[in-house]
């Protein structure tokens, strides 16, 4: 991503973890009446909560400087995407697909990617205006 930034790590990270997510809830619902098809999960938001509050544990204790920043923006791009299967079944054909819950899943992830790229944008448009004077 353009800018290097703790914004825009953690903008990065959160659309590829929300991307994965849009992926795994299509896989979801193209498979709903496989037979023995577990629906894949996805979970980001754990990980990179943990990374802004080891962050904010840094800033607290007077961390500071090039070389912390560098520091945070990489351990904000190393911050696990956790891809993992449901294990429970509630369905003979062992498929554990909820289309109810995926169809939810897929609003709120189309729904916060939107809200990221609209987050990216405005941060690039402030840029703009800034460099340009205010004009």
């Amino acid at each position: 991503m353009i800018g290097d930034s703790i914004t825009s790590a953690l903008y990065q990270k959160a659309l590829d973890g929300t991307w994965q997510r849009q992926k795994a809830t299509s896989n979801n619902i193209a498979n709903s009446e496989t037979p023995g098809y577990k629906a894949i999960k996805v979970n980001f938001e754990d990980s990179l909560k943990a990374e802004v509050n080891k962050l904010q544990t840094t800033a607290k204790t007077g961390g500071t400087g090039f070389l912390d920043k560098m520091e945070s923006i990489q351990s904000i791009d190393n911050s696990n995407i956790n891809v993992y299967q449901g294990a429970t079944t509630s369905r003979l054909d062992q498929n554990n697909v909820d289309m109810e819950s995926e169809n939810i899943d897929m609003t709120k992830s189309v729904l916060q990617y939107n809200y990221l790229v609209r987050g990216v944008s405005d941060s690039y448009s402030r840029l703009k205006y800034a460099i340009n004077g205010g004009k």
